[in-house]
């Protein structure tokens, strides 16, 4: 028998669908879904199963008597998630709230905390992640791997107990030569430095940012600022895109977002223009390593959206190959701020880095 039409899923909010047993408990007549209230060992074949909440079974007996009343009424269910019983154990009796409530609240708090000791992994050459994820557990078989997962690019991101354990794992992948591990840390800041004269020598460029700004004072400056990319800008000036230490940003940003040079005062935005490829214009990697490009698929126009490369387009009509292919509004270039897809990967780009401030 499924749950009344009123009766909602106290975790999920959803009615019982017949698919997954359903959990009620005995006294307050309140439960969910026994997936989304992670219980497992269910004896009963019944649909529904009879269960008592933790608010219900601290009155029903004594802490001492609790698990084998439970065990007796509930046909044997057995709670997945014993540590959420202790974390919340205060929070049960406080509030009286049921157990469906309590996980629910583990769920969201899960959400929103952020683990410091994942470690991302991915290979150098062209491996599979199953097979890459085999490798990683033989190398680390002496370090308890508290869970793993697979990202939509190929990679495996590991959660480790601690950040010591998680650092001599980083060690030993390194060690072995064809994988790459990161800790998954906020990205180092760009900066673009405008109407710059255009100066051949990129060190003494950096030298000359470096000692008329004061910034000497910081260890190793000079391996924390280098020249990305420049881009020509009006009178024959150059606009600089940096890639600098958080420390460095800083210290900029607390000069009013400006820096001193040979011939005046420039000013200092941050850049968060996303990587995008020019081929099949997804973001996050680079035409030459696209993989639609290996195959031999045709590449878009990032002005029209045509199969034909972008800088040999010759229409004036603007569309959007990502809205377009997501039917959203497309009136517009790929890169435009108009582009919905595009701001949200600068968002992203903007909140995944370190600023220091």
């Amino acid at each position: 028998m499924g749950s009344p039409v009123d009766e909602l899923c106290l975790v999920c909010h959803e009615r019982d669908d017949g698919k997954v047993k359903w959990l009620k408990c005995l006294k307050c007549k309140l439960g969910g879904h026994s997936t989304c209230m992670r219980m497992t060992g269910l004896k009963s074949n019944a649909s529904e199963v009879n269960w008592v909440c933790d608010p219900c079974a601290l009155v029903i007996k004594s802490e001492v008597h609790l698990r084998e009343e439970i065990n007796v009424m509930t046909d044997g269910v057995t709670l997945a998630v014993e540590e959420a019983v202790s974390a919340q154990s205060g929070q049960v009796e406080k509030d009286g709230m049921n157990w469906a409530e309590v996980v629910s609240r583990c769920r969201k708090r899960k959400r929103t905390q952020k683990n410091k000791n994942l470690l991302i992994i991915k290979a150098k050459g062209s491996k599979k992640a199953v097979d890459m994820k085999k490798e990683v557990e033989e190398l680390l078989s002496d370090v308890q791997i508290m869970d793993s997962k697979f990202t939509n690019k190929g990679n495996i991101v590991i959660n480790l107990e601690s950040e010591e354990k998680r650092n001599a794992a980083q060690n030993k992948l390194h060690e072995v030569g064809n994988l790459i591990a990161s800790n998954g840390k906020r990205w180092d800041p760009k900066i673009m430095v405008c109407n710059v004269a255009r100066n051949e020598d990129k060190e003494s460029f950096i030298e000359e940012i470096i000692v008329r700004n004061n910034l000497e004072s910081i260890d190793g400056v000079i391996n924390k600022i280098k020249i990305v990319s420049e881009r020509p800008a009006a009178g024959g000036t150059v606009h600089y895109v940096l890639k600098c230490d958080p420390e460095v940003r800083a210290r900029i940003h607390g000069m009013n977002d400006k820096l001193k040079l040979k011939w005046g005062v420039h000013q200092v935005y941050d850049h968060y223009f996303p990587l995008l490829c020019y081929h099949c214009l997804k973001f996050g990697h680079k035409s030459d390593s696209c993989q639609c490009k290996v195959k031999g698929h045709a590449p878009h126009c990032y002005k029209c959206a045509g199969q034909h490369e972008g800088r040999s387009c010759q229409s004036d009509v603007r569309k959007c190959f990502n809205c377009a292919a997501s039917k959203r509004q497309s009136e517009h270039s790929v890169s435009s701020l108009s582009c919905p897809i595009f701001t949200s990967e600068v968002n992203r780009i903007r909140l995944n880095t370190n600023h220091g401030f």
